[in-house]
């Protein structure tokens, strides 16, 4: 953020004389004026407070800070070709960074309550996850943003909305060449919602084959 002159420095001494000669040899280094603010017993949001006095009376003003691997702050990418939206980050998310929406298909993101603990990249079952590690100022932090949102997709017998478009292109994409799913009735009844495959099953079910097995 611009503050001149060296912050922190590791002194190795052997005795209390050589300890003593090396802090008196220590440079002041610029600092902010003091603060005001009161310290919170959440550690993070103390370090929050800390950042922003920072930032407010920073000689060079930082939007964005980079850090390296295994800092407990950050972003993530989404791969949106990869990402299906079926929110199995959401679930692994122990800190609320990552949310879905009730009104529609999306996946959100606050980047204040990312610690990177990476498990939200293992759980997802597209890869189409990756973390970056970074310090991020100001308000944008703390907002909501959408990293993802995808097209509803509509059940084809009963038009009830029931998934993502993309869900269910790579769903027959990726059954479509299983001996299951060779008939064109069967890949139909993928575009299903659960329970018009159960009916569209019982309607087309053959009552007599099944009998004369039975017998």
């Amino acid at each position: 953020m611009g503050y001149a002159g060296q912050h922190f420095d590791l002194i190795g001494a052997e005795d209390v004389a050589v300890f003593e000669r090396a802090i008196w040899q220590l440079e002041p280094a610029q600092t902010p004026r003091p603060a005001t603010f009161n310290l919170s017993n959440e550690k993070r949001t103390t370090l929050d407070f800390c950042f922003d006095h920072l930032a407010k009376n920073a000689p060079q003003a930082r939007a964005e800070i980079a850090l390296s691997a295994g800092a407990p702050y950050g972003a993530i990418a989404v791969n949106k070709d990869r990402c299906t939206l079926c929110m199995s980050c959401v679930g692994a998310c122990p800190e609320n960074a990552l949310l879905d929406s009730k009104e529609f298909p999306q996946l959100r993101f606050v980047e204040r309550n990312c610690v990177q603990c990476g498990l939200c990249e293992n759980t997802c079952p597209e890869d189409a996850i990756t973390l970056t590690p970074r310090l991020l100022l100001g308000k944008e932090a703390k907002s909501e943003r959408v990293l993802n949102e995808a097209e509803i997709f509509a059940c084809v017998r009963c038009q009830k909305p029931f998934a993502t478009r993309q869900m269910i292109d790579n769903m027959l994409g990726k059954l479509g060449a299983h001996s299951m799913f060779t008939s064109p009735a069967a890949l139909h009844r993928l575009k299903m919602c659960a329970d018009c495959r159960v009916l569209d099953m019982m309607a087309n079910v053959d009552h007599g084959s099944i009998l004369e097995t039975t017998k």
